[in-house]
């Protein structure tokens, strides 16, 4: 820490100095109030080891006191008062003059260090509260700015809290455990953790675990060696390698295969990856963000997921509500929306009309943040005018019919080859799988998702 040492007595200030240096401070030493106040008006201290009585006819150390107590930031510091008072009155002007300690002369050497040592613990107890108070200034400053925090956006309570979660959590190096809806912004979230923290200057990547095969998504994480399975033509890094010192994002962490579940364990475990196809560990120095729309405790019971594993994950977790939840973002993200994409498109959409917006904050948005997102993107493409109307929003916006089973835009696709290549493979799910390159068991959970089982070949052909 920086101190600013005051005492006019050369010796005294001397052995103070080498007391102070040895426990590795950053020490500044003056010999009168003047200098003393110059040295910390320059650079602010956050501890004062300050005497009383300074010889000189200028500032004595009660005035040094009072006028850093005065002045902005004054607050921020610790300061203890040396003196050869030692009366209940004296003692009494100096705490009302906003000192924190006092020390009687004569102050030996083991007593000094005991008294330093306390006023570390004070000083440190000081740099929590104000950083408290810095972040929660900060968080508020960013909601002003229209209720963004990094890409996330809503003032709403739970969003709120959410930030101050995500400041609270970023702080510490801990693997995370996003849980949420799909589309309720769980990447969004992740990268906040990691432009929150101090790995904010390094890499952050972000890996959807779902659809691969277990050698496929075992040499994206972790790497592999030439010729460690098909098509494995030369040497390649994983991701934990790529992202050293920063921060790894592994969405739908419930779709990894226990084959996988295994390795990802050893790698939280140990801080170390080996590549397929290797038997040497590397040393890897990542923190690690995992997210998913499933209970991972119901699978948990299932035997689908590794037990320890949830444990080793979940040391923080977050839990985003859903859209649905918190109508009152609604606006501000359709606001944000509309900037977006009215640049991107080049069109003058400059609002949205009261009554498309009041049908916007009624739908219950079954696919969150990223439903309204292409919500808006598509009324906006059929917007002839410069404000958006209520029947430029999709049908199923304005005209929602009774409740469906939910499948999010951007899997739609997804579930159609699935259809197609259940038909192509006379309803085999195994080999279907494979045909589209999935896990089994990735494979076989989109099918219940999607209610594939059913629909796939029209029931004309037994699925196996």
């Amino acid at each position: 820490m920086r101190v600013l040492l005051v005492e006019d007595h050369i010796d005294i200030r001397r052995l103070f100095e080498q007391v102070i240096e040895a426990r590795g401070h950053d020490v500044t030493a003056c010999a009168d109030g003047e200098s003393a106040w110059e040295a910390y008006s320059r650079r602010p201290y956050e501890l004062v080891l300050l005497d009383w009585e300074l010889r000189g006819g200028g500032m004595d150390g009660l005035q040094v006191c009072r006028t850093i107590r005065s002045s902005p930031g004054g607050d921020r510091c610790v300061i203890v008062m040396i003196t050869g008072h030692d009366s209940p009155e004296s003692l009494r002007t100096a705490l009302q003059a906003g000192v924190n300690d006092y020390l009687v002369k004569p102050v030996g050497v083991e007593f000094l260090k005991l008294r330093l040592t306390i006023a570390e613990q004070w000083v440190e107890s000081v740099r929590r509260r104000f950083a408290a108070e810095d972040q929660a200034q900060a968080l508020q400053s960013q909601l002003a700015d229209h209720g963004k925090f990094h890409d996330l956006i809503g003032r709403s309570p739970a969003m709120v809290v959410l930030y101050e979660e995500i400041q609270k959590i970023a702080a510490v190096d801990a693997t995370v455990l996003i849980e949420g809806e799909t589309g309720t912004g769980k990447e969004l979230v992740a990268r906040a953790i990691h432009l929150s923290s101090r790995r904010a200057s390094h890499t952050f990547l972000a890996v959807n675990c779902a659809g691969f095969t277990d050698s496929i998504l075992g040499s994206q994480l972790f790497g592999h060696k030439k010729g460690a399975f098909t098509g494995a033509i030369d040497n390649q890094e994983g991701v934990f390698e790529a992202a050293q010192g920063g921060t790894i994002f592994l969405d739908e962490i419930g779709d990894i295969s226990p084959a996988v579940q295994t390795s990802l364990l050893r790698v939280l475990q140990e801080r170390e990856v080996t590549r397929l196809g290797e038997s040497k560990p590397r040393k890897v120095d990542v923190r690690v963000v995992v997210a998913t729309h499933h209970n991972l405790a119901e699978d948990v019971e299932k035997g689908m997921f590794r037990r320890d594993l949830l444990y080793r994950i979940k040391v923080a977790r977050l839990q985003l509500a859903p859209l649905r939840e918190r109508p009152t973002d609604i606006p501000l993200l359709v606001h944000a929306f509309l900037g977006q994409f009215r640049s991107v498109m080049e069109k003058p959409v400059l609002q949205v009309s009261p009554e498309a917006l009041q049908v916007l904050i009624s739908h219950s948005w079954p696919g969150n943040v990223r439903e309204l997102k292409s919500a808006v993107e598509s009324a906006l493409i059929h917007c002839k005018g410069t404000v958006v109307r209520v029947e430029d929003l999709p049908p199923e916006v304005r005209n929602p019919g009774p409740a469906t089973t939910y499948v999010p835009l951007q899997r739609q696709d997804e579930r159609t080859r699935m259809v197609g290549a259940l038909q192509q493979t006379g309803g085999n799910r195994s080999e279907a799988a494979r045909l589209l390159g999935m896990s089994r068991r990735t494979f076989y959970r989109r099918l219940a998702e999607y209610d594939v089982s059913a629909l796939g070949d029209g029931g004309d052909t037994p699925l196996q």
